[in-house]
């Protein structure tokens, strides 16, 4: 599962980082490999963070975080992120110091804060460092 998280977070990254888009279909793909892993290895699922992620979307919307990083979080979190403070506070912080790094890397490239921000490579490399 780890490697099969890695690789789809390497594509997704990129591709967010060139288009800053993430398509509905890398997202499927991501979707049935990680439920074809699971099935095969017995691997744990959590509905309790994906649900908890669906409901504070709207805020995260609010926060104008695009809906794809709003699908790629609830996606990962299904599949890798338990409900345990421990985890919370380890990918909260991975999350954040990865987001700061991204900013900074666009405050140099665009000059500007107006442009969007892509948040994959934060939110993949967050749930890389606090999957268990």
């Amino acid at each position: 599962m780890r490697l099969a998280l890695i690789t789809i977070s390497i594509y997704i990254s990129y591709i967010d980082l060139k288009s800053h888009r993430i398509t509905n279909k890398s997202l499927l793909c991501g979707l049935l490999l990680f439920v074809a892993l699971a099935l095969m290895q017995d691997a744990p699922v959590y509905p309790e963070s994906a649900i908890f992620f669906t409901l504070i979307s709207p805020a995260l919307v609010k926060l104008r975080v695009g809906a794809g990083d709003i699908k790629l979080l609830i996606l990962f979190s299904l599949f890798f992120l338990p409900p345990a403070l421990e985890i919370s506070i380890r990918f909260l912080s991975a999350l954040s110091v990865i987001a700061i790094f991204l900013i900074v890397f666009t405050l140099f490239k665009e000059k500007t804060l107006r442009s969007s921000i892509a948040l994959a490579p934060a939110i993949c490399g967050a749930v890389i460092w606090s999957a268990s």
